[in-house]
């Protein structure tokens, strides 16, 4: 049997991150001025940010990890303090650059389809979430309202904004939409890195699903993923080479 553990700086560390990531996110929404001016409501702002993307962030992680495990090798989620004090910074700016950690991997006998199977299952697990909020996006609506959103107007109703207004499972549609497709560029460190290099078929067509859903839910996702693609593509290479 193959369990899930985890140290206890290791939970630490998984807290730590996604409380980051998510007060990141809110601030890349709302803006600076709103933690300020509406302290009290940017605090509940903070409750479907943490149950829509908090939790795609860690359960890809962790998705990531348990078949790791399965196959026999190491793995543990590490901060990188670095990465979540520059996503911090983004964030302020209206953007956001996640990359508060991620699960470390160690073992001297992973094949690369191991490695691609392992690399895939965090985006898998997105779009598992993806399928979950949509359903309670129509059992189960939740509807909230917040005045530092209303200058958005309806510019992002794809990501459930639209004149103050946030429908909750709809925003956890789109993130956890955005978290795959991120994820699955092909450079490295990122998922996609691994996946493009153990089998193309699986990764074209793991995009082209990806691209087919963003074209269903907010369109202008495309054209962003493609240039965001240009711009990690680029860093990666001066980085990593």
């Amino acid at each position: 049997m193959y369990k899930l553990y985890l140290e206890k700086q290791e939970v630490i560390e998984i807290i730590i991150s996604v409380l980051a990531i998510s007060f990141a996110l809110g601030i890349a929404f709302a803006g600076v001025g709103s933690v300020l001016n509406y302290p009290k409501e940017f605090i509940i702002f903070m409750m479907p940010l943490l149950v829509t993307v908090g939790s795609g962030f860690i359960l890809h992680e962790m998705a990531h990890k348990l078949v790791a495990i399965y196959y026999g090798a190491k793995a543990r989620f590490r901060m990188w303090t670095q990465g979540l004090i520059f996503m911090l910074i983004t964030s302020a700016f209206g953007f956001l650059f996640a990359a508060p950690g991620a699960v470390y991997i160690q073992s001297a006998h992973i094949t690369k389809k191991q490695n691609g199977i392992i690399s895939i299952a965090g985006p898998v697990l997105n779009l598992v979430l993806m399928g979950f909020f949509f359903i309670l996006a129509f059992t189960f609506p939740v509807i909230q309202h917040f005045t530092f959103l209303g200058h958005l107007g309806t510019k992002l109703a794809g990501f459930g904004i639209s004149n103050g207004a946030l429908n909750v499972w709809q925003f956890g549609v789109a993130m956890n939409l955005i978290l795959a497709m991120f994820n699955m560029i092909p450079a490295f460190p990122l998922d996609g890195s691994k996946v493009y290099g153990w089998n193309r078929f699986i990764w074209v067509g793991a995009i082209l699903c990806l691209l087919g859903i963003a074209l269903l839910v907010y369109p202008p996702i495309v054209l962003s993923w493609a240039i965001l693609l240009l711009i990690v593509l680029v860093f990666s290479k001066l980085i990593f080479g």
